[in-house]
């Protein structure tokens, strides 16, 4: 792997984190979840040691990537970083119990897409079905930012995982598209 893919990987996946952490504080607040919230500092954490990682390589490869894409780079990755900043102040909102400021529920409430955490128990739609199983991104406009299994979050979940009844979904997409899954989980409820 030559220095620019690997910096360009390192970035990716920065940027990947900060956007996820973004998601998982907007749902602790939605949610008033401080499981989710502490979810929102541990990954954090990891954005953090991401961007240490990619300055130590960016300060030992600076001769070959030059001065100049160094410092692009940097100021990149801590925009990035600045991101992952405000989801942790978002998810120490919820775990201190403070209000959330009306903005926000003004915010989430305007917006067309949307975040839903679905538990999988006994009568959910996803008990039993791999994560390579539910393709309703295509069809319904929601994607899977999440799942926390065996009390781990794990994002971008791999398509192996098989859902277990106690794990979580942390779903994103437009409002239709959640309408529609929230009424699907509802009707198998109904059906027990």
């Amino acid at each position: 792997m030559s220095i620019y893919q690997e910096i360009s990987e390192k970035l990716r996946e920065i940027k990947d984190k900060s956007e996820i952490a973004l998601y998982l504080a907007y749902s602790s607040i939605l949610y008033e979840s401080k499981s989710i919230a502490k979810g929102v500092l541990k990954f954090e954490e990891e954005i953090d040691e991401l961007r240490a990682e990619l300055q130590k390589l960016l300060i030992e490869e600076g001769e070959e990537i030059g001065t100049e894409t160094a410092i692009a780079v940097m100021l990149l990755t801590e925009s990035m970083e600045r991101i992952s900043d405000f989801a942790k102040d978002l998810a120490f909102t919820v775990l201190r119990g403070e209000e959330i400021h009306p903005v926000l529920e003004l915010a989430g409430e305007e917006t067309n897409e949307q975040v839903l955490i679905v538990k999988v128990d006994e009568d959910s739609i996803f008990l039993g079905k791999r994560i390579g199983d539910l393709t309703f991104d295509d069809s319904i406009g929601v994607r899977i930012i999440a799942v926390r299994h065996k009390d781990v979050w794990v994002y971008d979940p791999n398509e192996s995982i098989q859902l277990e009844k106690g794990d979580l979904l942390l779903l994103s997409g437009y409002r239709e598209g959640i309408e529609i899954l929230e009424e699907a989980e509802e009707e198998a409820k109904d059906i027990e």
